[in-house]
């Protein structure tokens, strides 16, 4: 599992060995579970009880799906054990767990909802939840977080019991929170050891210079360095994170929470202060440009809902040396089936070597953060013809159940592959980092979330540039009208917000 500690200079990180270990050897190297509070010892009576409805709940819990029998799947029993908790509190209910082999989560998500038979509750990220999926089919919880959790202890707001980091930067551009947010997950590039060690190269690199230097050595062995993205939007998060950690404080100051918000990236855009006409902005283009050259041109332009699966395909089958993407990775790849040693190393830190305007602050971890498996929704009326008013009392106050510090401990913790976020909540041994940084909060300076449909269109500019489809003068022209147009979705959508009364 990667890890990322503050103020030091990048490493490598811990190596994906030979793929005759099992996949909960190759993810977790913990046994058991660590440090799991006992599940209800605080729990009030439950309001689904009284209001007496009966039947099934379907949830679909992905990583964390327990007593799996899909094939190499992690042999895992906390969610029954506390689903089998709640059941014999609430007579008449059951859990059923989804445990089916999903190649195209959105699609079937989109499908499901469009025909009103969408799970119960169902594992979605807040950035699909708030702009990709389609609008109504994911309950608004605003007013249910600021209302009591009735099983944790002395609660008067489900949200006080949250990370406000989290919160802040999970909320959708009108204020809305579609999902509970419980656990936290890191980013490498992963690159396979026999293709290194055939072009020469001895170690992980650990400056953009020794990167560079790779791959050109892999360039002229004959190998492909790259395949493609898991999301562009990734390196403008890491450079934006530096380039304007002076200004973070600024830019995050809108609307008086922590984390960046939809409203806090609105107010900046519209101050001019992450515009194109800051030369920080899109000054690492060129730079990034010259980095994917190497790479095959063949997914660029592609949106990652498209270019995702034959990207993981080409590395899991020796097609190219690195993949940049998330610590789930390895999961994957055993799923696939892969035949090589695996290893990893972090974003390096830029140097104003590289380019002029990085300020050397050590921005690995801000990509990754709440965006692993413990992200939960709740389906509508609208999404699920079953919610009729009983249900959706009975579906909520599950989500209460599993909505609180000791779940989320017992549940992410038997995994170990992401930290549980929450106050209060202990990681198992190695992962203490990401939970440091998840309750301090990551100065993460990013662009996408004022407006649904801003991520997607920065995107595509993205891929056109770097496949020399559109040069400088242009892609700048694109992206401002992009950002303009962001700032009118959100001030339509938010008409008691005043941008302007931010100070930026």
């Amino acid at each position: 599992m990667p890890r990322f500690d503050d103020h030091v200079s990048p490493r490598p990180i811990a190596s994906y060995r030979s793929p005759s270990l099992s996949r909960r050897d190759v993810l977790t190297g913990v046994a058991g579970v660590a440090g799991a509070a006992a599940v209800g010892t605080t729990a009030r009576r439950a309001t689904a009880q009284d209001s007496g409805w009966q039947g099934e709940i379907i949830f679909y819990a992905q990583a964390y799906t327990p007593n799996s029998k899909l094939p190499d799947a992690n042999q895992l029993t906390a969610f029954q054990e506390v689903a089998d908790q709640y059941q014999a509190d609430h007579p008449g209910i059951t859990i059923r767990f989804i445990d089916e082999q999903i190649n195209d989560y959105l699609q079937t998500v989109r499908v499901k909802a469009s025909g009103g038979e969408l799970w119960d509750i169902f594992w979605a990220q807040h950035g699909d939840l708030n702009g990709t999926l389609p609008k109504g089919i994911a309950r608004d919880l605003k007013a249910d977080f600021d209302a009591p959790n009735p099983y944790i202890e002395g609660n008067t707001a489900w949200k006080e019991a949250m990370n406000p980091t989290v919160l802040a930067g999970t909320m959708a551009p009108s204020g809305a929170f579609y999902n509970v947010n419980g656990d936290f997950v890191g980013t490498a590039f992963f690159y396979n050891t026999a293709l290194f060690e055939k072009a020469g190269i001895t170690a992980a690199p650990t400056t953009w210079p020794e990167l560079f230097d790779a791959c050109q050595k892999l360039a002229d062995a004959g190998i492909t360095v790259c395949a493609g993205f898991s999301d562009p939007s990734w390196f403008g998060r890491h450079v934006l994170s530096d380039f304007y950690s002076p200004e973070y404080d600024t830019i995050v100051g809108c609307d008086g929470a922590p984390g960046m918000s939809p409203q806090d990236e609105a107010a900046a855009i519209k101050s001019g202060l992450l515009s194109t006409d800051d030369p920080r902005f899109m000054g690492w283009w060129p730079f990034f440009k010259k980095f994917t050259d190497y790479w095959s041109q063949e997914y660029l332009t592609q949106t990652r809902d498209v270019a995702d699966e034959p990207v993981h395909r080409d590395f899991a089958a020796g097609k190219t040396a690195m993949l940049y993407t998330g610590s789930w990775l390895p999961r994957q790849l055993k799923t696939i089936g892969f035949d090589f040693e695996l290893d990893s190393f972090s974003f390096p830190t830029l140097t104003k070597d590289d380019i002029e305007y990085a300020t050397g602050v050590d921005v690995a971890a801000v990509v990754g953060g709440p965006n692993a498996a413990y992200q939960y929704a709740m389906a509508t009326k609208e999404s699920n013809k079953t919610m009729d008013e009983g249900k959706e009392a009975a579906v909520l106050d599950f989500l209460h159940y599993i909505g609180t510090p000791e779940v989320i401990e017992k549940v992410v913790n038997e995994l170990g592959s992401f930290a549980p976020t929450w106050p209060g909540t202990k990681p198992v041994a190695g992962l203490e980092t990401f939970v440091e940084q998840a309750n301090t909060g990551l100065k993460v300076v990013q662009i996408g979330n004022s407006s649904a449909k801003l991520a997607p269109s920065l995107e595509r500019i993205f891929g056109l540039y770097l496949t020399g489809n559109s040069d400088d003068s242009a892609a700048a022209s694109q992206v401002q009208a992009e950002l303009d147009r962001a700032i009118q979705d959100f001030e339509r959508s938010n008409p008691d917000v005043d941008l302007d009364s931010c100070a930026t």
